[in-house]
């Protein structure tokens, strides 16, 4: 009796650290990759336009950013967040269409690079080219390629970002 009343003590311990993990993971206060994330969204502000953008502010959404989608609705960029400014590199692996990349220091945009294409079905991860900036940066935002020309973004433009 006195073993299964241990037993049941040390499975109702596993049971609750399992619930507060699940419930810190799924409320965001814990980054659990087993766990189906949900993303933050925000609303980013280049002079008059408003976008609606995915943020990536952590290593592993950095790292996957929109690799693997088919496609990314016209309306909604990708926000890459950094710590520190500096000249980060991005590459196209796994994405299927092309992308506009805005560099972005200090609130403002400070480079733009239009139309990338995505890479080839059958092109080696060696052989895919990397993109960064001219200047350090502290936010990349990726969107739809030619949105930033249909925009009308252009270098030296305001971005305010809204939580």
């Amino acid at each position: 009796m006195k073993k299964f009343t241990i037993q049941t003590v040390f499975l109702l311990i596993v049971i609750v650290i399992g619930l507060y993990i699940f419930n810190a993971g799924t409320t965001g206060n814990i980054d659990l990759p087993f766990l189906p994330q949900t993303p933050k969204i925000a609303n980013l502000q280049i002079n008059n336009i408003v976008l609606k953008v995915e943020v990536a502010d952590t290593p592993p959404k950095r790292s996957k950013g929109l690799g693997g989608r088919t496609s990314l609705a016209q309306d909604l960029g990708m926000l890459f967040v950094f710590e520190r400014p500096d000249k980060y590199p991005f590459w196209m692996k796994g994405l299927n269409f092309p992308l506009d990349f805005i560099w972005i220091k200090d609130d403002k945009v400070v480079d733009i690079l239009a139309n990338v294409s995505p890479p080839s079905p059958n092109q080696k991860d060696s052989q895919l080219p990397i993109y960064s900036a001219k200047v350090e940066v502290d936010k990349v935002l990726e969107l739809n390629g030619g949105m930033a020309q249909k925009l009308n973004i252009q270098v030296g433009d305001s971005v305010k970002l809204q939580f």
